[in-house]
């Protein structure tokens, strides 16, 4: 895109997010190292988490009073300074603490940078804009995962610290080239349950995947506990299958103008892959690796075009801000219900009956994704 200021929000986005990557597993295995226990390594990524849906609830305000420039300085600042404190926190309280400042400043990095999709480019190429900054946002999770464990098991954490500091600082030059946002940001005086009236229809079949995928994330490498290479295979291939169908579900529906009409087919696919996945654990072996992995494909592709779709819509209902909150609740709630929900049904029953749920969810919501579609044709 010719679009300077959004090209500078990408450049930014992908430095930011891979501050945020690098630390997801490492921070975990740090408190681990350190003697803390599994339960600390988990409530670091809850801490983490539960304080960036705060942010994100505060932001539509927040980015009203101050604009989008500011926040997201603020956001990086928070989400990177922090870091070096790990090198002396070796005890739980402060690792919490640390997490729950990050999650701060993530959460500011979120709304703002899915907002500016729509605050930067004119509506018939929010879908283009919002599935590159899907890949501008999911590459560096795609290789930042993977990349900071292997570091942290083979050098040390010292280098992925640095680097999760370094990153988003370095983040905040191409923010500065942002346009200035302050007093004419297009938060409009809607109120929260007027908003949340305009977009419940979109938002429950995000909220749908998102939490399919915390699960995914959570219990894929358990499912395939006896093929390890099969587990990773899966979740890189959701990975790259998320962030291709997002970016051209984008491209798809800008030239052709028929966003709103991909969101019942995206979510049709995504109950699809996951009962694909459901029937798939109740196998063992070659046709377990073959149909799951598979199911997780698909399930990937559906996932994408349904957070694609249902952004754009939010944003055709609602100001940016608004839309921005709206859609991060989804994903970053979700993903945490999702781990939480599916893990107390794996315990109390079993995997089959656990992702055999959430399809039935996306099922259920089939026709409030046909409803969201018949609204975006008026």
């Amino acid at each position: 895109m010719s679009n300077r200021p959004f090209v500078a929000l990408l450049i930014a986005s992908g430095g930011l997010f891979f501050g945020f990557s690098l630390l997801v597993s490492v921070v975990p295995l740090w408190v681990v190292k350190h003697g803390s226990g599994e339960f600390v390594a988990g409530a670091s990524t809850g801490v983490f988490m539960a304080t960036t849906v705060v942010a994100q609830f505060l932001m539509a305000g927040l980015v009203r009073r101050f604009g989008y420039r500011i926040m997201s300085i603020a956001g990086a600042l928070l989400l990177g300074v922090p870091v070096p404190l790990l090198f002396i926190a070796t005890s739980w309280q402060p690792v919490l603490a640390i997490s729950g400042v990050r999650g701060l400043g993530f959460g500011i990095v979120t709304v703002c940078g899915s907002a500016l999709i729509a605050e930067l480019l004119p509506p018939g190429s929010h879908g283009r804009g919002s599935g590159l900054y899907g890949l501008a946002v999911g590459l560096p999770l795609l290789i930042g995962l993977p990349a900071s464990t292997s570091i942290a098991g083979t050098i040390g954490f010292a280098p992925v610290f640095i680097a999760s500091t370094a990153l988003p600082l370095l983040a905040i030059i191409p923010l500065w080239a942002l346009p200035r946002t302050g007093h004419e940001v297009r938060v409009a005086g809607q109120s929260v349950t007027s908003a949340a009236g305009a977009v419940w229809r979109p938002w429950l079949p995000m909220l749908a995947g998102s939490v399919a995928f915390g699960a995914m994330v959570t219990f894929l490498p358990l499912v395939f506990a006896e093929s390890p290479t099969a587990g990773s295979a899966a979740l890189l291939l959701m990975s790259a299958t998320v962030l291709g169908a997002r970016w051209l579900a984008g491209i798809w529906g800008d030239r052709a103008a028929i966003h709103g009409k991909l969101l019942l087919g995206g979510l049709a696919v995504t109950a699809l892959g996951l009962t694909g996945l459901a029937l798939a654990t109740e196998l063992s072996g070659n046709a377990l690796v073959v149909l799951g992995v598979g199911a997780v494909a698909v399930y990937g592709a559906g996932f994408g075009v349904v957070q694609n779709d249902s952004l754009v819509l939010m944003f055709a209902r609602v100001s940016a801000a608004r839309a921005s909150v709206a859609w991060n609740v989804a994903f970053d709630a979700g993903q945490g219900i999702g781990a939480v929900a599916v893990g107390a049904l794996v315990s109390g029953l079993s995997y089959p009956v656990a992702f055999g749920c959430l399809a039935g969810f996306a099922i259920l919501l089939l026709p409030v994704a046909w409803r969201s579609r018949a609204h975006a044709l008026r």
